[in-house]
């Protein structure tokens, strides 16, 4: 009977020791920080770069054919096209259609798609300009010209690797959907993650491009939320911090956890975790 307390001290010590280490890791000055990061690029450059690089040369015809089938998900054109036609369109609905109720109708659903455009395209814009900006040669030039060839300004497809374009887009639109669907977290994150994947697989991208596009595509819509709160377009803050959705019946058909059982003070928080629970 002795061991199951014995059991549970060692898990409490377990979970007490990383939380120390997080902290630790908080604490790291800003050279130690920038050593740390420098080392996990490193490390994926020159070790895991080169290694999937190699697997997606040997990858079956099979899986090639299927992870050539889905990577064009991750293009914006089908995102921003449609959403932006959307928002026109609800825009003038807006103004022709009488009423506050059709207003106010029409209104949501314009702020809810420009929400998507702009989180998705302005994050896609930002990759475009790095790629061109860094120039990293793709990795049809590994052998020829290693993984740390760059040319900035060259303007040329050879040679606008980093960051993902495809992952960036994705991630966005995931991390945009997350957080007007919070339950769909997991599918969502999931489904951009083999997309972004299949960059690497069926070798246009190495996997810190793709890591850099997910990281960039999944942070930009916080900041754009952000903005949007402080307008009250679509978002709102909450007073222990954070955001969420205008409307009590919007939250609660989205499924927002608390929406229907008196969590009106509930939300996202500044790093996406919902409030309260």
């Amino acid at each position: 009977m002795t061991g199951l307390p014995e059991a549970g001290v060692r898990r409490s010590n377990a979970r007490g020791g990383l939380l120390n280490m997080s902290l630790r890791l908080q604490d790291l000055t800003l050279v130690e920080q920038v050593v740390l990061a420098l080392s996990f690029v490193l490390i994926g450059v020159l070790l895991i770069d080169p290694f999937l690089l190699e697997r997606s040369r040997v990858l079956a015809p099979g899986a090639r054919r299927a992870f050539q089938a889905i990577t064009d998900i991750g293009r914006s054109n089908w995102m921003l096209i449609p959403a932006g036609s959307a928002v026109a369109l609800a825009l003038v609905l807006k103004r022709t259609h009488q009423g506050f109720r059709n207003a106010a109708g029409y209104g949501l659903i314009a702020s809810t798609i420009g929400f998507v455009f702009v989180s998705v395209g302005g994050a896609g814009l930002i990759a475009n300009l790095a790629k061109e900006i860094i120039g990293r040669a793709r990795p049809k030039l590994f052998d020829s010209l290693g993984p740390f060839d760059f040319q900035p300004f060259a303007f040329n497809p050879d040679h606008a690797s980093f960051p993902s374009g495809h992952a960036t887009n994705i991630f966005a639109l995931a991390t945009v959907i997350v957080m007007l669907w919070p339950r769909g977290k997991v599918l969502l994150y999931t489904v951009a993650a083999w997309i972004a994947a299949s960059r690497v697989l069926i070798g246009q991208h190495y996997f810190t491009d793709v890591v850099a596009g997910a990281i960039l595509g999944a942070a930009f819509p916080y900041f754009v939320r952000s903005r949007f709160a402080a307008r009250r377009w679509l978002f709102e803050p909450i007073p222990r911090g954070g955001y969420r959705l205008r409307g009590g019946r919007t939250r609660n058909w989205l499924g927002w956890p608390g929406s229907s059982t008196g969590g009106a003070g509930r939300g996202f928080s500044a790093t996406g975790a919902i409030d309260g629970d």
